[in-house]
């Protein structure tokens, strides 16, 4: 949730904050349909203009509350980059099979399809949530891990892809090890011989596959 910055009005934060925590709660239970300034506003108790003094419309609060209710994923940075992609992967699909995260961004997709204003800031906030992995691809690129010449954009997509479709598509139940088994048949065939000096030893070399 928000949260008052040093030069922010906590008053201000506060009646954001309420307004997202009920924002969130009306996805979550009705979908987008639901969410009307009108019932946010009954059930925050936040009236309508301060309301729309937070947010433009109804669709920047529906972004809003995503954004809310989207956790931190942090991106684990070692040596390993299956191990990395593992541990972010399994992350990111407990955080959609098992909070309000996965329900609130299902409501955010299918509003997309009839708001264009919706669909371009989803959009968005996709292309922000894929750079942690673009990112970590990169590096392995430049340490020679994976090929340079390798489309991270479509590797990205072929990591993540899969646990959005188990989630709002077929429904099914995804473990971490199956996140894990997966990432890893994705990325083994595509590392490189690579060897990164060790971080005890100068002369030292370890392979970076397994």
């Amino acid at each position: 949730m928000s949260t008052a910055t040093e030069h922010e009005d906590p008053r201000r934060a506060r009646s954001r904050a309420s307004v997202l925590e009920a924002a969130i709660a009306i996805l979550r239970e009705s979908g987008q349909p639901g969410l009307t300034i009108e019932a946010v506003a009954a059930r925050s108790r936040v009236a309508k203009t301060t309301i729309y003094r937070h947010f433009a419309d109804r669709d920047e609060l529906h972004i809003a509350a995503l954004q809310a209710a989207a956790p931190e994923i942090r991106m684990p940075r070692t040596d390993d980059v299956v191990h990395d992609v593992v541990g972010f992967c399994v992350a990111l699909n407990d955080k959609l099979q098992h909070t309000e995260f996965g329900s609130v961004l299902a409501t955010a997709i299918d509003g997309a399809e009839r708001s264009e204003s919706l669909a371009e800031i989803l959009a968005g906030v996709g292309a922000e949530r894929r750079r942690a992995l673009d990112e970590r691809l990169r590096l392995a690129q430049q340490a020679g891990a994976l090929a340079a010449d390798l489309d991270v954009g479509m590797l990205n997509s072929q990591l993540v892809g899969p646990l959005f479709f188990r989630r709002f598509i077929s429904r099914q139940a995804t473990s971490s090890a199956f996140v894990a088994e997966h990432v890893q048949m994705v990325l083994s065939p595509r590392l490189q011989e690579a060897t990164i000096a060790t971080a005890a030893g100068g002369g030292e070399r370890s392979r970076s596959t397994r």
